[in-house]
């Protein structure tokens, strides 16, 4: 009887700690998930350019994009901005001025599915742009979420005011069809686009088109380069302004 008391005692005493159930470790894991998946994650470049002699031009540029993927709910924003100026024997010309900011938030229908919503704003001294904004809703289909790609496409709807120098401000209900590919291609480098078309429902000839290359190679854990090819298309700019914008980057910065 003294044998069997002392084995239980020890088996499942007082001070004894039960082994984990089953449902408790899964609970535990889906816990560790979430917390994963409930970081920020992005990151912070920048670049400067200065030349001096014949040309006497600087220009420099910024960019920040983070991102917070939740097990139903993703959350993206994203900042960009570039200057630049000229002195030929007298006062300096801004060259360049443009910022951008842009947000949008998935909600999750399934592992694949998702619907969205997503504003942007956009101002751009050479095309003679004072401001442009836009809200939207829409789909997502998310293709692909590995670990070294990833592709999902989007369709829906956006309301878009344009406020060009010297016209009247413009408002106009437009479609809203995008898409992100982000690819490792080999060792440090890796290949991201992002794409949108706005074809306006009000005038067929009204299109706009914003697409974002990039190629990056990462020096470290958190440091990088980057270069960065950055397109415009607007089917109706203004007076004087051309349809097509082409703007080359090239940054350093640091990812979280």
């Amino acid at each position: 009887m003294i044998s069997l008391l002392i084995a239980i005692s020890c088996l499942g005493g007082p001070g004894a700690e039960a082994p984990e159930s089953p449902l408790n470790e899964g609970a535990s894991l889906a816990d560790d998930v979430e917390e994963e998946r409930s970081e920020w994650e992005g990151t912070l470049g920048a670049g400067l350019s200065l030349s001096s002699g014949n040309t006497d031009r600087r220009s420099a540029n910024a960019l920040a994009d983070a991102e917070l993927r939740q097990e139903y709910r993703r959350y993206t924003l994203g900042f960009d901005w570039q200057y630049a100026d000229e002195a030929e024997g007298g006062p300096r010309q801004v060259l360049e001025r443009r910022a951008g900011v842009n947000g949008k938030v998935d909600f999750f229908l399934d592992e694949r599915s998702y619907l969205l919503l997503t504003s942007d704003f956009e101002t751009d001294d050479k095309a003679q742009l004072d401001l442009r904004y836009s809200a939207g809703f829409g789909y997502g289909y998310q293709v692909a979420e590995e670990e070294d790609w990833s592709l999902s496409v989007e369709a829906g709807l956006s309301h878009i005011n344009e406020d060009f120098a010297g016209v009247e401000e413009e408002s106009f209900v437009s479609g809203r069809f995008g898409y992100a590919l982000k690819r490792d291609i080999w060792g440090r480098w890796t290949l991201s686009q992002n794409g949108e078309i706005f074809p306006s429902f009000e005038e067929s000839s009204d299109v706009y088109v914003e697409v974002d290359s990039r190629l990056r190679c990462d020096f470290s854990d958190n440091l990088y380069g980057q270069f960065q090819w950055l397109f415009d298309w607007d089917n109706t700019p203004a007076a004087g302004s051309e349809r097509a914008d082409h703007r080359l980057l090239f940054s350093v910065g640091y990812s979280f």
